[in-house]
């Protein structure tokens, strides 16, 4: 890591950077770093818009963080190495491997120069500073955010402005690790509703099929799993559905930043990162931000049976969360009937996986003559709808008997409903009067 660390940056150690170095150690002077304990975790729900809300809250004035998925791997980062001093920590993680673009990657890359400096200028002004805090996780966690902030040149008007932390998976111990660090820290859960959520998480896992078998046939397991707060965290946690950050954007936007302690700025509804529209393309159409046609329910990878099994396992979820879902499944022996034929017919997803697999690895296998390697992908194919079975099993038998702690959303309505309860309350206030 460290080699590829030095690599990356071979060219700016070799430039004269002191002029932006010292001009990154005035704009330093400006945060009160020991006092940066806003911080505020997204987190999703499968394919629910985690990356959107982040994007909404890029332009904020007040706000930092790190574009897309480029934040989700602090904490694997620190804990693989935490006995790296703070430099190397913070040239390093410029250079880990993730799974999406990097800093210097992609739509949004910044300048390895300006970023490098950065860490120059955080060492300089930090010097003197106790070294425990130096070498500690939150120090870490906090210099990554204020020197890719200063790379990018922006200045926030408040002296400990919001660290907007894009965690995205759910993991309770990231979780508790954040609270440690930032005992005020808030978590942002975005939802939307199941049967979407499921076909566009098949969907984006579908692209490792090759590679992970497993990752499609995980789809539903990892919706159940995922759907409540995070262990301890419940009175710190706030739930966003996907549908209103397309349909209600102003309205949703408002009460968000309202919670997170934001003054509301008209940025809120630009979709960015690092200032740049985050634009989505997909099935031939590309838009950034708001899209009305993102709120209807999407199941292009979901038979009539998956639905079945959707509102039979998830239908707390529909209910709570106020998505349409059909009455019948409320009955117990209904929800055990539809789930019992999950163990006679495959869902749609699977077939699916394991038709690109059989097409792609075991035939070409065959062609080969290489018989053990065919016998090795239609045994993994197996395997797969083996372990889907003992993973979903307990946990439905785990929702019907004892119940399911679920996410929650403020009244269970959307916030132009409230809106409009608020506008409605005002009137009666006026008529009373």
């Amino acid at each position: 890591m460290l080699l590829r660390a030095r690599a990356l940056f071979r060219t700016e150690e070799s430039q004269d950077l002191r002029g932006v170095i010292a001009e990154k150690i005035e704009d330093l002077g400006h945060y009160d770093v020991l006092a940066m304990d806003r911080v505020a975790a997204i987190l999703m729900w499968g394919r629910s818009g985690s990356l959107l809300l982040s994007s909404y809250l890029d332009g904020h004035a007040d706000v930092m963080l790190l574009p897309q998925s480029c934040g989700q791997r602090l904490y694997e980062f620190f804990e693989r190495y935490q006995s790296l001093p703070l430099r190397d920590k913070l040239i390093g993680y410029a250079a880990f491997e993730p799974d999406y673009p990097g800093f210097f990657d992609g739509d949004f890359a910044i300048s390895p120069d300006q970023y490098y400096a950065a860490v120059q200028a955080i060492l300089e002004f930090s010097a003197k500073w106790p070294a425990e805090f130096l070498e500690s996780r939150r120090a870490f966690f906090l210099f990554v955010h204020i020197a890719y902030n200063l790379a990018l040149g922006r200045r926030p008007p408040s002296s400990p402005p919001l660290i907007v932390y894009c965690q995205h998976v759910w993991d309770n111990a990231a979780a508790r690790k954040l609270v440690e660090d930032f005992p005020q820290a808030k978590f942002v859960h975005t939802i939307r509703d199941p049967i979407s959520s499921c076909d566009g998480i098949f969907r984006h896992h579908f692209k490792w099929v090759q590679t992970h078998i497993m990752l499609p046939y995980s789809t539903l397991f990892l919706l159940i799993n995922k759907d409540r707060p995070q262990f301890g965290m419940e009175s710190r946690t706030r739930t966003i559905r996907f549908e209103d950050l397309h349909s209600d954007t102003a309205e949703t936007m408002r009460d968000i930043s309202d919670w997170l302690g934001l003054p509301y700025q008209a940025t809120l509804l630009d979709s960015t990162f690092n200032g740049v529209p985050w634009v989505v393309a997909r099935d031939g159409k590309a838009w950034s931000g708001r899209r009305l046609e993102q709120v209807q329910r999407r199941s292009e990878d979901l038979s009539g049976k998956d639905r079945a099994l959707l509102f039979a396992m998830l239908y707390e979820n529909f209910v709570e969360w106020n998505y349409p879902c059909p009455k019948i499944f409320g009955n117990p022996m209904v929800r055990w009937v539809v789930f019992l034929s999950l163990f006679l017919v495959p869902m749609k997803m699977e077939i699916v996986a394991a038709r690109a697999v059989f097409k792609e690895r075991t035939l070409p296998s065959l062609r080969k003559g290489n018989i053990w390697a065919m016998i090795k992908f239609l045994s993994r194919i197996a395997l797969c709808r083996v372990v889907i079975i003992g993973l979903l099993a307990p946990a439905f038998f785990r929702r019907c008997a004892f119940g399911t702690t679920l996410l929650r959303i403020d009244h269970k309505r959307r916030p132009l409903e409230r809106r409009e309860d608020g506008a409605r309350a005002a009137r009666n206030e006026t008529e009373l009067e």
